[in-house]
């Protein structure tokens, strides 16, 4: 009995040490050209909608998290109906990931490998 339960803690053991190992890290992208860029506005079109999202020519190389507002809603006029709207922002954050650059939607966990570029994890903070 006292091997068994040595045997599931030294299991139980690696299996974190291996959920360390691949952990996802906020990180920010050290270089952005228009390939990059694509790749993100395609992945931010199939969450938010729409034909175009403009993205900042350093879109993540100086925070790891990306905030796109929903559109506010207009008259026929293309005038904002009821003044300011409370709409939340679509999140999306960089991470990190075995060497890989993945950025990723929370809201419906979806994300997506970014190639021909590079990134670095943020400092943690403890």
């Amino acid at each position: 009995m006292k091997q068994q339960i040595g045997i599931m803690v030294l299991v139980t053991a690696m299996l974190s040490g291996c959920q360390l190992s691949t952990a996802a890290e906020p990180a920010v992208l050290t270089k952005v050209d228009g390939d990059v860029k694509q790749q993100i506005e395609r992945f931010v079109l199939e969450i938010v909608g729409g034909t175009q999202v403009p993205l900042a020519d350093n879109v993540l190389m100086v925070q790891s998290e990306l905030f796109i507002d929903q559109r506010m809603p207009v008259d026929a006029r293309g005038l904002p109906l009821d003044g300011r709207h409370s709409l939340p922002s679509y999140r999306f954050t960089l991470v990190k990931v075995q060497g890989n650059c993945v950025l990723q939607h929370p809201g419906s966990g979806k994300s997506v490998k970014l190639t021909n570029t590079a990134c670095r994890a943020l400092a943690s903070s403890s």
